[in-house]
């Protein structure tokens, strides 16, 4: 099984603004071939797919868990009493602690409760209204989520409508990326590192969902030999694909005359100390914004005491990554996603649908 490492208490910094991902333009539409060189010169000044700390003690910092990729306030928080930064590779199994979240993190939160709830609903009574909150929000039709403190990043553009089909499936995205086929990485949307090299992803999806949504997303992996899953429950019920899974990196890049870079990865251990974060969000950032005695209150407690929180990695990136060679490389001829991940909840839905 799956052990978290015992973390250490650590007051969070206050608010940096360097804590944010780069701003990115819109993902361009199939068939769009060369951009503005100005875009371009915005890519190619990119260190990394997030953005780099300017702080003295996290310059050399090259790699990062993709889990706070939407949250990295809450990275900086919980990692600024490490007396060193990963570089150049994450590591072993044997992670750093991370320091716990205080009130004051949530307090601090960006957006009040009136705001929250115009963004969440007034009163939510289905898990269908909670999922179609999660839809909003990969629509773009709302700007955050209690696990998105950005807005969605530009890359997601190609896999819009997958994510949406998903949220409406009862599988309630909170991350994600698509796979990328060595696109060059002064791309406009998905390049970093500079001029000259070629960059790739992993596609990656993170959900919540029921125990019998779960079960049958287990069942259905079984047939996809290049995906694997992790799955973790509130009270620690935790369950994997693998026995014994290691680090995994989910963005590199190859660049002349440098080793391969590999700034986001996955890490099993890391991954239960974040879902610890992500299911307590239901509750201090939703759930308190309605009476405790309310429907939607006690909708938001069940879902978060008995889903799961999903990971899921498609190991095959060629064939189905984003090619700047191809615009259609990542789509087949009906427009659908190409990849293990889009095509077991495609699958998943057909099944729900029939």
């Amino acid at each position: 099984g799956l052990t978290a490492p015992t973390p250490t208490p650590t007051p969070p910094p206050g608010d940096e603004a360097d804590g944010m991902p780069p701003a990115a333009p819109p993902a361009p539409a199939a068939g769009e071939s060369d951009q503005p060189s100005g875009i371009a010169d915005v890519a190619a000044r990119r260190q990394f797919p997030w953005r780099a700390s300017a702080l003295a003690n996290r310059r050399k910092e090259d790699v990062r868990p993709i889990n706070w990729a939407n949250r990295p306030k809450s990275y900086l928080a919980r990692t600024d009493e490490w007396d060193e930064f990963p570089n150049g590779r994450w590591g072993d199994k044997r992670s750093p602690a991370f320091g716990e979240l205080s009130d004051q993190h949530y307090f601090h939160y960006a957006v009040n409760e009136q705001d929250r709830k115009a963004m969440w609903g007034d009163a939510p009574q289905t898990e269908a209204e909670v999922a179609a909150v999660f839809e909003a929000y990969v629509l773009g039709r709302i700007p955050k989520l209690p696990w998105c403190e950005v807005e969605l990043q530009s890359e997601t553009g190609v896999i819009t409508n997958a994510l949406r089909d998903i949220n409406r499936f009862g599988y309630m995205t909170i991350n994600s990326q698509p796979p990328v086929n060595g696109v060059c990485s002064d791309h406009p949307v998905f390049g970093w590192g500079g001029r000259g090299g070629r960059v790739y992803q992993k596609a990656y999806v993170e959900c919540f969902c029921s125990p019998a949504h779960f079960e049958r997303l287990r069942q259905a992996a079984q047939k996809y030999p290049s995906l694997s899953y992790y799955a973790v429950s509130k009270d620690g019920d935790a369950s994997a694909s693998v026995d014994e899974a290691g680090v995994t990196a989910l963005t590199w890049g190859v660049f002349p005359h440098r080793e391969v870079l590999q700034p986001t990865i996955f890490d099993p251990q890391v991954f239960l100390v974040w879902a610890k974060e992500a299911f307590s969000l239901w509750i201090d950032l939703w759930a308190t914004l309605y009476d405790d005695a309310s429907r939607s209150s006690e909708l938001l407690y069940e879902i978060h005491d008995t889903y799961y929180l999903v990971a899921l990695i498609d190991h095959e990136f060629v064939g189905v990554g984003y090619n700047d060679g191809n615009p259609h490389s990542a789509v087949d001829d009906e427009g659908n996603a190409k990849g293990a991940i889009w095509e077991i909840f495609r699958e998943l839905g057909a099944a729900t649908q029939s």
